[in-house]
C-alpha cells in the first residue's frame, strides 16, 4: 500500500530534515534553502543520508549535516558522468576486440556467426528473438543507423550488426562468440584469449547496469550498507585477484564487493584497465579519474564515518594502481 506525503514548502522541507537528526551548520538554512531551489531536490539528496547511522532510537541521524549530503550529491554526480564515459569507451573497445577475433579466424566469414546467433536464439528463448528482431527493425527509424538496416537487413555482416545492436544484446552476442570459439579453439593461446571474452562477459554485465543507472542519472552512492550475499558470491574472480594484489584485504574485499553499487564500480574500472589498448584513451581517463579522487576528501575527510571513507579509500587505492599518473 503506498503512502501519500504533503508536498513541502523549502522551510518546512528543513525543518523535516531537523527531526531526523539533520544539522546546518557548515551550510546555514540560508543557503540550504538556496541549494534546494537550484541545484537539487530533497528526495533525491536525502537518499544520502542512508550511509550514515542513527541513534539508539533509530530515529535521528548521528554526526550528519546537510553539507555531507551536499557534498556527497556532488561527488556522485561526477561519478555518473564517468562512469557513463567509461562504460561507453568500454563498449566499444569490446566491440573492436570481438571484430578482431572474427576477423582473425579462419573459419568464420562474417555472415554466418550472425546468422547462428539468430538460430540459436530462436531455439533458446523465442521471446529474446522477437525482441531482437525488433530492437534491429527499429533502426531503420535511426537518422545514424538507419542507412545500415536498409543496405544489409536482408544479410547482415557482423561488422554492420553490431552497429544496430543495444549494449544488452551486445553483450549477449559477445558470449555467444566467446562459447562459440571455445567449442572449437585447438590453439591453446586462442583458448586462454577466449577464456578471458566469457569472463568479460559477466564483468559487461556489470557495466550495463551502471552505465543505465548513470544514464538515467539514478544516485550510485546512496546505499553502501547493503549487502548482498548473491553479489558477493558473483564477484569475479580476476577482479578480486587484481584488487588483492593492489593490498587490499581479503575483509575488505569481502565487504565492499558485497554492495553490488561499489562492485560495479570497480568492475567497471577493472574492464577499462584490461580492454582499452589505446594510450590516448587511458591517458585521458587517468587525468579525469585522479582529478574525481582528489574531489572526494576536498570538503570532508569522513573520519566520523568509516564506511564512506572506507569506499573512498578503496576508490582511490584501484585508481592509483591500475591508472598511475606518469
Amino acid at each position: 500500500m503506498s503512502i501519500s506525503k504533503p508536498k513541502l514548502n523549502y522551510h518546512d522541507q528543513l525543518e523535516h530534515l531537523k527531526t531526523k537528526g539533520i544539522t546546518f551548520i557548515s551550510m546555514n538554512e540560508t543557503e540550504a534553502i538556496a541549494y534546494l531551489m537550484e541545484n537539487n531536490n530533497l528526495f533525491k539528496l536525502s537518499s544520502y543520508r542512508k550511509n550514515f547511522n542513527k541513534d539508539i532510537t533509530n530515529s535521528r541521524y548521528l554526526s550528519l549535516d546537510f553539507s555531507y549530503l551536499v557534498d556527497l550529491a556532488v561527488i556522485d554526480t561526477r561519478l555518473r558522468m564517468l562512469m557513463l564515459e567509461i562504460a561507453l569507451s568500454i563498449e566499444h573497445f569490446a566491440k573492436v576486440k570481438l571484430l578482431k577475433r572474427i576477423t582473425l579466424s579462419t573459419n568464420e566469414d562474417g555472415y554466418t556467426i550472425v546468422q547462428d546467433f539468430y538460430q540459436q536464439l530462436r531455439t533458446d528463448n523465442e521471446r529474446s528473438y522477437l525482441h531482437l528482431m525488433n530492437e534491429i527493425s527499429r533502426s531503420q527509424q535511426s537518422i545514424y543507423c538507419g542507412d545500415i538496416y536498409q543496405k544489409y537487413s536482408n544479410n547482415i555482416p557482423v561488422w554492420a550488426f553490431l552497429e544496430l545492436l543495444t549494449f544488452g544484446s551486445f553483450i549477449s552476442f559477445y558470449k555467444f562468440c566467446a562459447d562459440r570459439f571455445l567449442s572449437c579453439d585447438q590453439d591453446k593461446y586462442l583458448k586462454e584469449q577466449d577464456k578471458k571474452m566469457l569472463d568479460e562477459f559477466y564483468m559487461l554485465l556489470d557495466v550495463k547496469h551502471i552505465r543505465n543507472a548513470s544514464a538515467h542519472n539514478n544516485c550510485i552512492l546512496n546505499n553502501l550498507k547493503t549487502k548482498t550475499k548473491k553479489i558477493k558470491k558473483r564477484s569475479n574472480l580476476s577482479l578480486t585477484r587484481a584488487l588483492s594484489e593492489i593490498g587490499i584485504s581479503a575483509t575488505t574485499r569481502s565487504r565492499k564487493l558485497s554492495n553490488e553499487r561499489i562492485s560495479q564500480i570497480l568492475t567497471c574500472l577493472y574492464l577499462l584497465k584490461c580492454i582499452v589498448h589505446s594510450e590516448e584513451t587511458i591517458k585521458y581517463f587517468t587525468w579525469s579519474l585522479h582529478e574525481f579522487t582528489s574531489r572526494l576528501f576536498r570538503n570532508n575527510n569522513y573520519n566520523d564515518n568509516l564506511l564512506i571513507k572506507s569506499t573512498f579509500d578503496v576508490l582511490t587505492l584501484a585508481i592509483d594502481k591500475w591508472f598511475p599518473l606518469k
